[in-house]
């Protein structure tokens, strides 16, 4: 399972050696100024988009790799079973447009992540930890 950390200025994603291998990609490095929305989502299909450039798809087991679309590039370490996904919106001079990951508690690594960038530049929706991530969104 992939980690998530703030190195000095930078959000750092360190995927496990097993991810590594199979999406032929290692660390992942954004500037906290990048950082555009944070955001939990109770559907892990939600943050896929556009077609897998490298990596491995498993419907509904495990989404690993880098896929492409027209806005950009999304990085993807999700596994749907294991329930809600942390996805990070990032702008440039960020390498990917998304980087969504399944970790082990997605509402506290959210807020963490929201303290850690500027208020003024990024939406976050941690949605708190007594939210219940399984009804639908309001409308």
């Amino acid at each position: 399972m992939a980690r998530v950390t703030i190195h000095g200025g930078d959000l750092v994603v360190r995927p496990s050696w097993r991810e590594r291998a199979v999406m032929r990609y290692g660390l992942v490095r954004a500037p906290l100024a990048a950082v555009a929305r944070v955001e939990v989502l109770a559907e892990p299909w939600r943050c896929l988009r556009g077609s897998r450039e490298s990596g491995l798809s498993i419907p509904d087991r495990a989404w690993l790799g880098v896929w492409r679309h027209p806005a950009g590039r999304d990085w993807i370490a999700v596994r749907p079973w294991r329930g809600p996904v942390l996805m990070v919106e990032l702008r440039p001079p960020a390498e990917f447009a998304r980087v969504a990951l399944s970790v082990a508690d997605p509402q506290e690594q959210a807020a963490r992540l929201c303290g850690a960038v500027d208020e003024a530049l990024v939406t976050c929706e941690p949605r708190g930890a007594d939210a219940d991530l399984t009804a639908p969104p309001p409308v």
